[in-house]
């Protein structure tokens, strides 16, 4: 099913985070375990999330290896010196971004759509992609689940896509 790819403007928001290494195979069991540990170390450090949960693909995912990744959620106050959670702040900007409804096993045929989207408009890709849960399993069913995928980018000044951004 294809979905509707555009432009947006978002803000740089304050995150704490735990990053981990993946693989195709396990990413499932590793992310659930990831979040899982998250939301203990904050709960511990007395810090309420202030919004959903990112996960920032900071390697590239292959088939035949591990990747890093981040699992993050927005919060109020940063935490120093904490032996597990890394806050920064994730960066605000230009992303291209899509919001997929369905399964998780549905990603990649949406995430298939944005790269060709990216070359048939010769846009450019200026950081690692984010997925952003806007509800999760506990919550809805599978084919309710909502994840917004941004991609940090330069918009092409020769596009042709009506989408594309004034400022670009």
């Amino acid at each position: 099913m294809s979905q509707e790819i555009s432009f947006e403007t978002v803000d740089s928001e304050q995150v704490a985070g735990i990053a981990f290494s993946t693989t195709l195979a396990t990413l499932s069991t590793d992310l659930d375990a990831t979040i899982n540990r998250l939301f203990h170390q904050l709960s511990d450090t007395g810090v309420t999330p202030h919004g959903p949960v990112i996960v920032v693909y900071t390697d590239e995912m292959r088939t035949d290896s591990r990747w890093k990744c981040e699992v993050c959620t927005p919060i109020t106050r940063a935490i120093s010196g904490h032996p597990v959670l890394i806050t920064h702040e994730l960066p605000g900007g230009l992303v291209a971004t899509v919001t997929h409804t369905g399964p998780y096993n549905g990603l990649k045929a949406t995430y298939d759509q944005i790269f060709d989207w990216f070359t048939a408009y010769g846009h450019t890709y200026a950081g690692p992609p984010r997925e952003i849960y806007l509800n999760s399993p506990a919550e809805v069913a599978d084919d309710e689940l909502l994840t917004r995928i941004e991609f940090p980018c330069v918009a092409s000044i020769r596009s042709t896509n009506p989408r594309m951004p004034a400022t670009a």
